[in-house]
Parts: C-alpha cells; sequence; structure tokens
C-alpha cells in the first residue's frame, strides 16, 4: 500500500433525496454501496472506490490494521466510515466469487446523512472532480419473466436430516436455507432498487453493494452489534410469525417452540461477548418486534465495552444461533455439508469509524444480482420438533422483502 498522503475533503450540505444521488452518480456504477439504519436517522453512500481491502479469509484483525494504516496518511479529522463485510464462511461460493472473504471499501465519496445535516467527504479528488461526478442516468423497473425455485426438496430433506441429527443429540438448533431465482427481461438496476426500497417503510436495514456487475442486497431486521463511545448494543432475534396469523403476537409470546429457539439465542450471545464487556443489562423475557410481514421474538442486550473494537466483537458473535445454530460449530458442519457455502448470505456487513466504533447487521432476507437475474435467500431456524412442510412456509414468507424490492406484488 502506497505511503503518500490521502487528501481528504470535507462539505456539509442540506438533505437531499438518497436515490435521486445515487442515480446521479452512474459515472460509479459498479463501485456504489448504500447503507441506511431501521429508524432512516441515518444512512450512508459510498460512491466510487478510492481503497479496496481484500483478504482470502475472513481476517478482523489485518482489516483493522489496514484501515488504521490508512487513517495514518490523512491529515486532519474527517469522518471517513470504512464500510465492507466478511462472508459467512471461508468456503468458495461461486455466486460471490467478485467479493474477497472480507471486502472493505474506502470510497472516493462518501455521503453521510444524520438526521437533517448531511456531511459530503471527498478522497483525493480534484475541484473539478467534485464539481462533476453527478452524471445521472435513467432507470427503469424490471420486467419480471419467471420466478424458479431452486432447491424446494433439498431444503425439506435437510430439515428432515437436521430433525432426526437433534434427536440423536447431534446439536440443538440450525439455521437451514433454501433460494429463488427471478428473471427478468431487462438488466435489474441498482439505483431504481433503492429508489423503490425507500418507499417501503419496513422495520428493517436495507443495505446494497455493488461489485463490478453484481450488486447484493439485503433487507434485514437483524443488527449484529453496534458500538458506540464504548457502549456495545447488540439483540436477539429469532422466533418468528406471520402477521396473517389470528391473534400472532399472543401466540408467538406463548409458543415453547419459537422460546426454545429464542433462549438458545440469548444464551450464546451472552457467551460470545462475556470477554469484550461489562454490565451486561437486558430485559427478563423478549419483546415483539413488528416488520411487515412477520412477528419476530426479539431481546436487546447492552453492555460496557471493555476489551476489541467492533471487528473483534462481530467475529466473536457471528454467526449467531438465529442464522447458525448452537452449538455454533457443529451446525456450522451440518450447514456445509447440506448446503455448500453461503457468500454474503447471512454474513455481517457494517461500517468502522475512525474511532473505531460502528455497526455490522446481519444479512439475511438477500440477493444477488447479476444483470437480468436476480439469486434470493431465505432462511429459517430448525429444532428438533421444527415440521419440514411449515419450515418451508416460513421461507417462502421471508422472501417477500426481496419479492417486493424487485418489484413482485403477487
Amino acid at each position: 500500500m502506497s505511503k503518500e498522503k490521502i487528501q481528504v475533503i470535507e462539505r456539509a450540505g442540506l438533505p437531499e433525496s438518497p436515490a435521486e444521488l445515487f442515480g446521479a452518480a452512474a459515472r460509479y456504477k459498479g463501485e456504489r454501496y448504500f447503507y441506511m439504519n431501521k429508524d432512516r436517522s441515518e444512512w450512508l453512500m459510498g460512491l466510487g472506490h478510492a481503497f479496496v481491502i481484500k483478504e482470502k479469509r475472513r481476517s478482523p484483525g489485518r482489516i483493522t490494521e489496514q484501515y488504521q494504516a490508512l487513517l495514518e496518511r490523512v491529515e486532519g479529522p474527517h469522518s471517513v466510515r470504512l464500510f465492507g463485510g466478511f462472508q459467512f464462511d471461508d468456503g468458495d461460493s461461486a455466486l460471490f466469487s467478485d467479493f474477497g472473504h472480507s471486502h472493505f471499501v474506502w470510497p472516493k465519496i462518501q455521503v453521510i446523512c444524520r438526521g437533517h445535516e448531511l456531511t459530503y467527504t471527498y478522497t483525493d479528488m480534484t475541484e473539478e472532480e467534485i464539481i462533476d461526478w453527478r452524471q445521472s442516468a435513467e432507470t427503469a423497473a424490471p420486467n419480471i419473466t419467471a420466478i424458479d425455485n431452486l432447491d424446494e426438496e433439498k431444503f425439506l430433506s435437510n430439515v428432515r436430516t437436521a430433525v432426526a441429527a437433534m434427536n440423536n443429540h447431534l446439536f440443538d438448533k440450525v439455521v437451514l436455507s433454501r433460494q429463488k431465482k427471478v428473471t427478468a427481461e431487462n438488466e435489474i438496476d441498482s439505483a431504481w432498487l433503492l429508489q423503490n426500497g425507500l418507499k417501503n417503510h419496513e422495520n428493517s436495514y436495507l443495505v446494497l453493494i455493488e461489485q463490478n456487475d453484481k450488486i447484493f442486497v439485503s433487507r434485514t431486521p437483524e443488527q449484529l452489534v453496534k458500538v458506540e463511545n464504548q457502549v456495545l448494543s447488540t439483540n436477539a432475534i429469532a422466533g418468528t410469525m406471520s402477521r396473517s396469523v389470528v391473534h400472532a403476537e399472543e401466540k408467538l409470546l406463548g409458543d415453547a417452540k419459537n422460546l426454545g429457539e429464542h433462549a438458545i439465542v440469548v444464551r450464546s450471545i451472552e457467551a460470545d461477548i462475556d470477554d469484550f464487556t461489562s454490565e451486561v443489562k437486558m430485559p427478563a423475557s423478549p419483546q415483539i418486534m413488528v416488520n411487515n410481514f412477520f412477528y419476530h421474538l426479539y431481546t436487546p442486550i447492552e453492555a460496557r465495552i471493555s476489551e476489541g473494537d467492533i471487528l473483534a466483537v462481530s467475529h466473536a458473535l457471528h454467526p449467531t444461533p438465529a442464522l447458525g445454530g448452537f452449538p455454533k460449530e457443529k451446525a456450522a458442519r451440518f450447514i456445509k455439508e447440506v448446503e455448500g457455502d453461503r457468500g454474503f448470505y447471512g454474513a455481517p456487513i457494517g461500517y468502522i469509524t475512525p474511532d473505531f466504533d460502528g455497526e455490522f447487521i446481519v444479512a439475511i432476507r438477500s440477493m444477488l444480482i447479476h444483470r437480468e437475474t436476480a439469486v434470493l435467500f431465505a432462511g429459517c431456524g430448525v429444532v428438533k420438533d421444527s415440521v419440514p412442510e411449515s419450515e418451508l412456509f416460513e421461507t417462502e414468507i421471508k422472501f417477500k422483502p426481496m419479492l417486493q424490492l424487485l418489484g413482485v406484488t403477487q
């Protein structure tokens, strides 16, 4: 990595439509990202690649070192965040071959919106380039021609195999996933996806990452971890019921299968953060989280961080039993055997600030787009009393956020 100084220019501005800003950066197509938190109080956009940090393995320590080296080359204070993530596992998913196992970007142009404050940060750009970066392009909705289940029977078989393994006490829980393929007549445009996604006020994070001609998108309710001013916050989200069920909230809070699944996740998170934290606080029983299509059991957890940074903590937490299973190692081996490599599905994705605070989410309810084709991912927690057909139905509901994002309403 070159040792020349990095020039960073920051300027304030008035809030603008993130979809319009994203579309106006057409010259950076293939090198853009967008990240919005659940309550829409903050969003982050990256346009162009000033520096890309890739590793052939999931390596939080290496990312910390390289980000620190970049920070030392900048004169004066700034707010440039490093954005990216680690793939779910150490395998080599063909779908995600354009991404590194550790994939992080320092953008040429970073836009942060917090409340009514907008900050543009430009890295190594001349005044002429700064003035000239907005080049809007036409966007169009994808004309969907086909929707296909890729592995429905395999998923049902995997659930049966998992239930048998748990009844033989091999592990307590595993999260299994399946895929759909959606085909369009025209190329699926990320600027249009963002515009469409921002129309929907679902209580979820919205993440979109371009890498060459691939686009990874997630609309997830699940935060992995946030660190701010030495306070760590995370949450357990496990246990789901469709909002179409009569008295769903009451039933979910009393459902033994979902409560048991949720308790596993809470215990695992407590153990994972133990080496990094003190003064842990959480409610005695789960609450209800509401999304457009589901109710989830939800337990917020807060603690004082005393060791490590956001990358070390996220690495320790991943995968939570809500995305992998429990015990973690045994569940991970089972997933590898029956599903193969997941790439960025269910992976930790987020940002790191110059103070090494930050936030990472869990990229569930997601899809990978390549030109006219989108591969959608959805999963569910399987325990020993799971019914395969019921789990299949749950994944079908969980495809809805991505189908909706693609403009599929039926």
